[in-house]
């Protein structure tokens, strides 16, 4: 018993804080298999700096990627907007570019971890507010993603 415990425990440790995210402009891409998923979810987390892939399918390519879950966002922001706070000397954290994103730098009036702060921001506003569908807020999501 303390071994099942032991062990679900080291499980949710050992989890990373991403699932993968796939998408397609072609209605005609397949869906990739468990063991596909696996090995692509594997790959990024042997490869941390890696951003994104594009698995080509006969259908379409399906561009894949790490999709952090609000929640970690959230908590990052307010990290920053925790340091800003208690440190009035620190007046921006550069986050370098990446293969998938800008560069973008936090500031105490833009505490957030990605360019598109803000905008995320009000989006998990108004979903918690019961203002726009969880299906709006995908779309909102997706659409900025796509952008960077």
């Amino acid at each position: 018993m303390l071994r099942k415990t032991i062990k679900a425990k080291l499980a949710s440790v050992c989890r990373p804080p991403w699932q993968l995210l796939m998408t397609s402009v072609s209605d005609d891409a397949p869906a990739l298999s468990a063991g596909t998923n696996s090995a692509l979810s594997l790959i990024f987390e042997l490869f941390p700096h890696l951003g994104s892939l594009t698995v080509q399918t006969t259908g379409g390519d399906i561009r894949v990627t790490r999709d952090f879950t609000s929640g970690n966002a959230a908590e990052v922001d307010r990290m920053l907007a925790g340091i800003f706070g208690n440190d009035h000397g620190v007046t921006a954290i550069a986050f370098p570019a990446t293969s998938t994103k800008p560069k973008h730098t936090a500031t105490p009036d833009n505490p957030y971890w990605s360019p598109h702060g803000k905008t995320l921001a009000a989006t998990d506003a108004a979903l918690a507010a019961g203002e726009i569908t969880p299906q709006e807020a995908i779309v909102r999501a997706k659409t900025v993603n796509t952008r960077s």
